[in-house]
């Protein structure tokens, strides 16, 4: 086990602390990138909920993984309507930055269809990689090991979501088939 649940709920708690320091008086609008962040969204959801900072919500669904690589090319779906987020202070909230290439697409994307007041990143982890991530996050959960990590919504080819701690993944995970399950 890399992070206990815990440990990342404990965590969640500090980040909306922060988050509410920057934003009292203020309703920013938290973007959760389906699939990996929703774990970690709805616990950060819930400790804003615990400081009374003011939120409104959006999704939006972005991939570009494949097995335990990246494809360097960022797929968006999840029907977002840009327009939600004109002119307001927006958070994304994101599972792992590693490359940074997910965010380095998508942000720009944003700024130039929503024309957002503010835009931030809020990341559950970090991965320390020797080359530099394309951009940085202001408010960040963890820094990592630059392993393949899984659970708490991270997953591997879909599996593995519904770990409540985060791993790192073994060939043993790799090499599973789920149709194993079904026999």
């Amino acid at each position: 086990m890399l992070i206990k649940r815990e440990d990342i709920i404990d965590r969640a708690t500090n980040l909306a602390r922060a988050i509410h320091e920057d934003y009292k008086g203020k309703r920013p609008v938290l973007l959760c990138v389906l699939k990996g962040a929703s774990s970690f969204y709805l616990h950060l959801l819930e400790a804003l909920q615990d400081v009374r900072q003011g939120f409104y919500t959006e999704f939006i669904r972005l991939s570009s993984y494949e097995g335990s690589e990246t494809t360097g090319k960022v797929k968006v779906g999840g029907g977002l309507n840009y327009s939600d987020l004109t002119g307001k202070d927006v958070i994304i909230v994101e599972d792992i930055i590693d490359t940074g290439t997910t965010l380095y697409n998508l942000l720009p994307l944003i700024k130039a269809e929503a024309k957002p007041k503010s835009l931030e990143v809020c990341s559950l982890l970090v991965k320390r990689l020797s080359t530099p991530t394309k951009l940085d996050a202001k408010y960040i959960g963890f820094s990592i090991p630059p392993q393949f990590v899984i659970g708490f919504g991270l997953d591997y080819n879909e599996l593995y979501r519904d770990l409540k701690d985060i791993w790192v993944i073994s060939q043993q995970g790799i090499d599973f088939d789920p149709k194993e399950l079904h026999k």
